[in-house]
């Protein structure tokens, strides 16, 4: 293996780099990205129990024994839900939002790494092929272990490009398909917070009797 890698030539030092990057992004998200460890059941159940009670300190009591993403939305829901429904929603999309560019983050890293790593390769490939006519110009057709070192080179680095970038982009998608997942469950309970809260307000005392 480690003859194949100095085979390739110094363009594997770059392809290299861009494995060890995307290796580390992909472990990373894959640890962060945990659904069970972000929408937590206990907050869905409080959320869901709101309509039910006048309140609002257990939810914050649960949201702040489970601190994350989801609480950081249900609690900004809560602190502003003494004023109008409208901030209530602007607050909620807001911090929705920047939730949502943390669970999103560095998978940017992995896309280009997906994309760049066959480019690296394709580069190596020319810069191989170069290598062999350079040889043919300077020596001829007489030098097989020269042309075939050339030819070596580039072949080992289309392949090494690919090996990197085909792996990367089904992580990417996948990982990004487990981001998107989650903050649908977000925007979920986030709109159903809002409902909540402005049925509290429509309602006024009405609703702490009724609870």
């Amino acid at each position: 293996m480690l003859d194949l890698i100095l085979a390739g030539g110094y363009m594997m030092i770059p392809i290299g780099l861009a494995s060890l990057v995307g290796l580390a992004v992909i472990i990373e998200r894959f640890l962060v990205l945990r659904k069970s460890r972000i929408v937590f059941p206990q907050i869905c159940g409080a959320v869901d129990s709101m309509s039910a009670s006048a309140d609002l300190s257990v939810v914050r009591s649960i949201c702040q024994r489970h601190p994350g993403p989801f609480a950081n939305v249900v609690m900004s829901g809560l602190d502003h839900s003494e004023n109008d429904w409208t901030i209530i929603r602007d607050v909620l999309q807001e911090t929705g939002r920047q939730e949502a560019l943390r669970l999103s983050r560095r998978l940017g890293i992995l896309e280009t790494v997906a994309a760049v790593s066959p480019l690296l390769g394709l580069l190596g490939t020319v810069l191989g092929m170069i290598r062999v006519f350079a040889s043919i110009s300077a020596l001829g057709l007489g030098s097989p272990e020269v042309l075939s070192s050339g030819i070596s080179e580039a072949m080992i680095t289309t392949a090494s490009g690919l090996i990197i970038g085909i792996p990367a982009l089904v992580a990417y998608n996948w990982l990004n398909g487990k981001a998107d997942s989650i903050i649908f469950d977000l925007e979920y309970y986030s709109s159903k917070v809002l409902d909540t809260l402005r049925k509290r307000q429509n309602e006024g005392p009405d609703f702490e009797r009724k609870s």
